[in-house]
Formats: structure tokens, C-alpha cells, sequence
């Protein structure tokens, strides 16, 4: 799929959170995010606003960090990932503004379903 390798962020299993962090940011026009390793976690500057993301040092940190850094963007991006790539060992995500993703819901419900999964608690890599 053409559209999937030009616009996702692909996250391997192995992936640096930080590193993580970075490619969603790049993936976030006019927006500002720098990002640190702690001791405890990630702390990622957004906009000028310091957050921290709590870290395990596991491989759950992947989607720890997804679903973190989803929250700080929440009220303008919304994070999917391309159903395609779940049973892999690398995962691809789109992140677009809420307003085109709420005109993708409205005018092809059924084929957002089938091509994107929206970020959850249950979502990890299998």
C-alpha cells in the first residue's frame, strides 16, 4: 500500500521510545515536540508544555509511549494503526488532525473500521 509507506510512522517492536517520540512528532505539522530519557520514563516538551510518560523498561514501553504520547495530542491528532501491520512485529500508524479523521468516519465507516484500529489499553504488540 502506496499511502502506508508515504505518510505512517512504522514502530518496530524493538523500537527506542524515544525514537518513537520523534517520528510521530516529525509526522505533526507546525507542532514543537522534543523528547529525553529519564531514569523514570520520557519526558517529552509539546508546544512548550513539559510531560512525562511513565516507563516500565520493558517491552510494554512501546505502546506505553503510543498511547502517551496519543494523550498529549489529543485535542488536535488522533493516532490509528493500519490493521494490516497488528500481527507483525512492526506496527504502522497514521496520525491525522480529529477534523479528517471524523470526515473519514462520516463518509467511509465501515472501511475506517477495517483499515485502522483506534488506540486502546488492549493494544500491544501480540
Amino acid at each position: 500500500m502506496v499511502f502506508a509507506f508515504a505518510y505512517s510512522v512504522t514502530v518496530d517492536w524493538r523500537e527506542d521510545d524515544e525514537e518513537i517520540v520523534r517520528l510521530f512528532g516529525k509526522r505533526l505539522p507546525n507542532e514543537v515536540v522534543e523528547v529525553v530519557t529519564t531514569d523514570k520514563g520520557l519526558d517529552i516538551t509539546y508546544n512548550g508544555q513539559l510531560h512525562s510518560i511513565a516507563l516500565t523498561f520493558t517491552g510494554k514501553d512501546r505502546y506505553i509511549t503510543i498511547r502517551g504520547f496519543q494523550e498529549l495530542i489529543r485535542d488536535k491528532y488522533e493516532i490509528r494503526l493500519f490493521a494490516d501491520s497488528y500481527f507483525s512485529d512492526t506496527h504502522d500508524f497514521l496520525i491525522l488532525p480529529n477534523q479528517q479523521w471524523e470526515q473519514l468516519d462520516a463518509r467511509f465507516p465501515a472501511r475506517c473500521r477495517e483499515m485502522f484500529r483506534v488506540i486502546d489499553n488492549r493494544l500491544d504488540f501480540p
